[in-house]
């Protein structure tokens, strides 16, 4: 298995729509509704053109043999740390392609922004997530009482992270 990190493009938008209309993956998400929609792809991927020289916020296309199957990206909070967001496709989830994702943009967080703190949060009940993030050597740092709304719920995370 092999996972490639590309630039999303509009080749990516039937796909984004296909993965991303499913409530198994939204309901992990706060900026991904549900249902979504060709015009929500299209948004996204217009977003991700936006600004490149403020290199504020990175979003990977996750491919594997040419194929789109999830997302992930990382947003700058500061000069040496960020906050690491991801999705897949549901067909595709305990595979390895997350973990092997998560290593890339670690790395590259790491190597070529020079960044020494990477921070995750996790939805509370979202256990796959914080074994990805605790199998590839982030640490749980504590328990954030509605420190997110999605629509007019409050949600509580766990905060993970990974220092170097």
């Amino acid at each position: 298995m092999k996972v490639e990190l590309n630039q999303f493009s509009e080749k990516h938008i039937p796909a984004l729509c296909q993965l991303l209309n499913n409530e198994n993956i939204s309901k992990w998400l706060l900026q991904i509704p549900f249902p979504y929609t060709i015009q929500d792809a299209e948004f996204w991927i217009n977003k991700c053109k936006e600004n490149p020289e403020e290199k504020k916020d990175f979003a990977f296309a996750i491919e594997t043999e040419g194929s789109l199957i999830g997302g992930i990206g990382l947003h700058i909070k500061s000069e040496h740390s960020a906050e690491v967001g991801y999705w897949l496709g549901e067909k595709h989830w305990g595979k390895g392609y997350m973990s092997e994702a998560l290593k890339e943009i670690t790395n590259y967080a790491i190597n070529e922004l020079s960044l020494v703190r990477i921070t995750a949060h996790v939805f509370e009940e979202n256990i796959r997530s914080e074994k990805l993030l605790i199998k590839n050597g982030y640490e749980y740092e504590g328990f954030l009482k509605k420190s997110h709304k999605k629509g007019e719920i409050y949600f509580n995370t766990k905060l993970y992270a990974k220092v170097i």
